[in-house]
C-alpha cells in the first residue's frame, strides 16, 4: 500500500529528526544552533524539516516532549512493578545517566530557558509546577513532619529532593566518570529515614538494591 508506505518512512524520518535534534541541542543548547545544523546532521535541508516541524522552537518543543515522554514512560512501569513515586524518580535518573546525551540536554536548556522568550521558558516553568505537588503529598505520607527541623516541611524536602537531582547533573555532565549522580540522590532520601513516622516500615527507594548491583 503505497500510502501506508509513505506514512511510515515520514514517521522514521521524523523521528530521526527529534533524534537527531536532541543531540545537537544538547551540545551546542537551543539559541546557537540553526535548523541548517540540524539538517546537516541528518543529511537533508532546512526546508525538509520544516516539512515535519513548522519552525525551530516547534521543534524544540518536540524534543522536550518526547523526553518527557520517555520518562514517564519509565516511571510507570516502575510504579506498575510497585516502586513509590520517589522510588521511581530515583530509577529514572539512573535510566538517564546511562543517556548523557539526554542529561546534557536537560542540564543546557533549563539554563536557558530561565530567559521569558525563551521557547522553552513555559514548559519548564509549568514542569516545575507539576513534578513538585506530587513528590511532596507522597512524602507527607510518610514523613512525620513533627520530627524535621523548625521551618522544615514535606514541600521543602521535596524541593530539596529535586534541586539536588538537577543541580548533580550540572556538575555531572562536566565528568560522567567522576560520581554517580542517581547513587547520590539516593544516599540523600535514604537519610529521610528518621523522620518517618512511627511504625512505618517504608524503603522509600525500592529500586537502591537493583542501582548497587548496576
Amino acid at each position: 500500500m503505497p500510502g501506508l508506505k509513505t506514512r511510515v518512512r515520514g514517521e522514521e524520518r521524523r523521528r530521526e529528526i527529534l533524534q537527531t535534534a536532541m543531540k545537537v541541542f544538547a551540545e551546542g543548547g537551543f539559541n546557537s544552533v540553526s535548523l541548517a545544523d540540524i539538517a546537516s546532521e541528518v543529511g537533508i535541508t532546512p526546508a525538509g524539516i520544516l516539512h515535519y516541524f513548522p519552525s525551530k522552537a516547534a521543534l524544540l518543543m518536540a524534543v522536550l516532549h518526547e523526553r518527557e515522554a520517555q520518562n514517564a514512560a519509565a516511571q510507570q512501569t516502575r510504579r506498575d512493578s510497585g516502586a513509590t513515586l520517589v522510588g521511581s524518580f530515583v530509577g529514572m535518573l539512573s535510566d538517564n545517566d546511562r543517556r548523557p546525551d539526554l542529561v546534557k540536554l536537560f542540564v543546557v536548556l533549563a539554563a536557558e530557558a530561565s530567559a521569558v522568550e525563551h521557547p522553552g521558558h513555559e514548559y519548564f516553568k509549568h514542569r516545575n509546577d507539576d513534578v513538585l505537588p506530587d513528590i511532596a503529598e507522597e512524602l507527607r505520607g510518610v514523613i512525620d513532619e513533627t520530627r524535621l527541623p523548625d521551618g522544615v516541611s514535606a514541600e521543602t524536602v521535596a524541593r530539596w529532593l529535586l534541586a539536588l537531582a538537577h543541580g548533580l547533573g550540572a556538575q555531572w555532565v562536566f565528568d560522567t566518570t567522576s560520581f554517580d549522580r542517581a547513587g547520590h540522590v539516593a544516599l540523600f532520601v535514604n537519610m529521610l529515614a528518621p523522620y518517618l513516622k512511627e511504625g512505618l516500615d517504608v524503603k522509600l527507594i525500592s529500586e537502591r538494591a537493583a542501582h548497587d548491583q548496576q
